[in-house]
């Protein structure tokens, strides 16, 4: 028991960095009809921001932390407005860039952090506490809420807020709310602001956890991509609660079953998971439009 509960708590708090990149994600692709791929680049290049403001210049790791949401924000803004010049262009070779972006934004990591492995301190401190004889550590639980909080507070911007309003004008109809007079080109780039800040932010919590690495931030978007589809790239709350179920199966298989299955095994166990869920939303085709925003 303790052990299911030790592997269920390790992937909710994975799950929830998986929702937190899925949900910046649908918010990009909504506005623009664009899967952004740049979102692993942009969480690697945040992540090396804060390990090097943090471990290199000393800066507090609240300031580091705020410093590398703000690097993936603006990295996302230069993103949505590469966009606005390519609109004319197929979504599909748009999408390339994006990744072509990561790819670019990888190297320039490889650059930056020494060759050897490194770990960024976690925002969120040392130690932890026990309980049903299972070690949970302050990094799993300021994860988990940070993450609850972003999503909720976007909700509720997405709802309440005149921001909010005009960019799900655009959502629903671009031609329209372009007609009434809201400046299109203000919201995109705002919106993949947000999603770029997203993406740095899951970039540092998922490397405090293990290590600042570029293929792992890239398996990361991968997850965070099939929450996304999961939602249909259109319901933030599906995309969201698709990663946290990935995350939840991954850790669940890799914390029960890791002894017993063969190396990587438990990765393509949840992936076989993650395809089935995909093939299960895109068969049913569902628009779930009161989950949507």
């Amino acid at each position: 028991m303790a052990l299911f509960v030790s592997a269920l708590i390790i992937g909710v708090s994975l799950g929830t960095i998986y929702g937190l990149m899925a949900f910046g994600m649908v918010a990009s692709y909504r506005i623009s009809k664009v899967v952004n791929l740049g979102q692993a680049g942009i969480a690697a290049f945040g992540a090396s921001v804060y390990w090097w403001m943090s471990s290199q210049w000393g800066a507090p790791l609240v300031v580091s932390l705020f410093g590398g949401v703000l690097v993936g924000g603006v990295l996302g803004a230069i993103l949505g407005y590469a966009n606005l010049k390519l609109a004319n262009r197929a979504k599909g070779l748009v999408m390339i860039f994006t990744l072509t972006v990561t790819l670019l934004l990888f190297a320039w990591v490889d650059l930056i952090i020494p060759a050897y492995n490194i770990t960024p301190p976690s925002p969120f401190g040392q130690g932890g506490f026990n309980f049903q004889l299972t070690f949970i550590t302050y990094a799993q639980i300021g994860t988990f809420a940070t993450c609850i909080a972003v999503v909720l507070v976007t909700t509720w911007v997405m709802r309440m807020t005149r921001f909010g309003m005009f960019v799900r004008a655009i959502y629903d109809d671009p031609d329209g709310a372009s007609t009434v007079g809201i400046p299109l080109g203000v919201y995109v780039v705002g919106v993949w602001a947000v999603a770029g800040g997203m993406a740095g932010l899951a970039g540092i919590l998922a490397t405090s956890r293990v290590q600042l690495d570029s293929i792992l931030l890239l398996f990361v978007m991968v997850w965070g991509l099939a929450g996304a589809i999961l939602g249909g790239l259109e319901s933030f709350a599906l995309a969201f609660v698709g990663g946290v179920s990935l995350g939840v199966a991954e850790g669940i298989l890799g914390g029960m079953l890791g002894g017993d299955l063969g190396p990587g095994l438990e990765n393509l166990s949840a992936i076989l998971i993650m395809a089935v869920g995909v093939l299960y939303a895109g068969t049913k085709r569902r628009h779930l439009a009161h989950l949507q925003t």
